[in-house]
């Protein structure tokens, strides 16, 4: 299944075109841009600045940051520990077609957050009543699948191309028939342990504000479902902590199965964003699309 990869595939959003327009929203704060570590490269690049205690993310979505910033002042008011604005910075400037917007940089802790952390952090989210300053968007379960492929360009070969515009089709029509559990609330879109981050202090903060919906909940509570089940991220024990922590059993409701797929086809065309990276990335991405033509678990996906 060999990976190749067009000429100008991502080249829009690249290291090199993020990191101009980082020193010029610093220029604007009158503030240095020098030395600025480059943290993740994905949706967002996100900058930890050298001398100020400040986080850049530049969006690669024009449409997400408003939103974004939106959560992040209704978390904050509701006392949800999570990331917060600089609300001395000013948000949501748009340098060359991206939006620049600034966050309190997280001190972290060297004990990372567990399964068991998100499962208590999801479930805190999940008595949170709806804000009632702005509307949450409707949930998508695959909101970028179709524009990732295409962006992808000649770095998806075209049987695979095939095989992942036809299992989207399959899959939204599964969800669409869907029947839920629970009821529905806000729910943070794209939850994992990546987007969890521990203060020295031992607080464990949620991050990435910019998927937020509202939708099932069950969503959500699947995350840790799937990465015991499908990936073996963690043992029997630790799950049975993670459904005691969060109040109900994912993998006892028949629409599992689908939400793991749903998530399985969202990670692939997300790694899909990084093709030709090098050739650890490119062996990844080959590994998961043969995983994805067959139910066989579990998936032996590497955490990129």
């Amino acid at each position: 299944m060999p990976l190749t990869r067009g000429d100008d595939v991502a080249s829009h959003f690249t290291a090199a075109s993020t990191r101009a327009i980082l020193a010029a929203a610093c220029a604007d704060l009158r503030i240095e841009s020098a030395d600025a570590v480059l943290l993740r490269h994905g949706e967002n690049a996100v900058y930890r600045l050298a001398h100020d205690p400040l986080v850049a993310r530049i969006a690669r979505h024009p449409d997400v940051p408003r939103r974004e910033v939106e959560v992040a002042r209704w978390l904050t008011r509701a006392a949800l520990p999570a990331v917060r604005l600089a609300e001395e910075a000013v948000q949501l400037r748009v340098i060359d077609g991206r939006v620049v917007t600034w966050w309190a940089l997280v001190v972290e802790s060297r004990q990372k957050p567990t399964f068991t952390d998100l499962a208590v952090m999801l479930r805190r989210l999940h008595d949170l009543p709806e804000p009632t300053t702005f509307a949450l968007p409707q949930f998508d379960p695959m909101p970028r699948v179709l524009g990732r492929l295409e962006a992808a360009g000649d770095a998806v070969a075209e049987p695979d191309r095939r095989f992942i515009t036809g299992r989207h089709s399959e899959l939204r029509r599964t969800y669409e028939a869907m029947s839920f559990d629970l009821d529905p609330g806000p729910i943070h879109g794209d939850a994992h342990l990546g987007n969890l981050m521990r203060r020295e202090d031992g607080t464990v903060v949620l991050i990435d504000l910019e998927a937020f919906a509202w939708g099932p909940r069950e969503w959500h509570a699947s995350v840790f479902a799937a990465a015991y089940s499908a990936f073996e991220w963690m043992d029997s024990a630790e799950y049975r902590r993670c459904v005691d922590a969060y109040g109900w059993d994912p993998l006892t409701w028949s629409g599992f199965p689908a939400m793991r797929a749903i998530r399985e086809l969202n990670m692939v065309t997300w790694l899909l964003q990084r093709a030709g990276e090098s050739p650890e990335v490119d062996e990844e991405i080959a590994r998961r699309l043969a995983d994805l033509r067959n139910d066989d678990l579990p998936r032996r996906w590497r955490q990129l």
